[in-house]
């Protein structure tokens, strides 16, 4: 059964973390890094892709002067992701946290984490891997870890 295992990291550096889940035979494929930036993003992703821009879109750029070329002006990074789990620039922080199977209940929490400077770090697998990685975490000194 699929899960995903959420952690705050004070600092953002995942580095040591990266490495150990390597040597554990864990694919990074399946990490993921919500960065404190990332609490900036849009809310609403229907209000970026709402046609309203000029042009063909945020992939054509928009058509009005000094806003020209792609992306989302303003947003300088999304998530900082080592594998298949990546977020489209449209793609709201809610619609990220949503993925990462965080319960609605608990989704302000989270974005109160980033706000106030933290990372937000997820590892997807299946529950085979659960204590692993749950280790891991713990090893890495994340805190508030949890699984979904």
């Amino acid at each position: 059964m699929p899960f995903v295992v959420t952690g705050i990291s004070q600092d953002g550096d995942t580095a040591a973390l990266e490495a150990a889940l390597k040597a554990a035979g864990l694919s990074l494929e399946s990490f993921e890094v919500l960065a404190p930036e990332d609490a900036d993003t849009p809310i609403a992703s229907e209000l970026i892709d709402s046609g309203i821009l000029t042009g063909g879109g945020l992939e054509t750029g928009t058509g009005v002067p000094g806003l020209t070329g792609t992306g989302i002006p303003g947003i300088t990074s999304g998530p900082r992701l080592v594998g298949e789990f990546s977020a489209s620039p449209g793609d709201s922080l809610w619609d990220r946290l949503a993925d990462l199977a965080i319960p609605d209940d608990e989704v302000e929490n989270y974005v109160e984490t980033l706000e106030a400077g933290h990372s937000i770090v997820a590892f997807h697998g299946d529950s085979k891997n659960v204590a692993k990685v749950e280790s891991l975490f713990a090893g890495a000194g994340l805190t508030k870890i949890k699984t979904f």
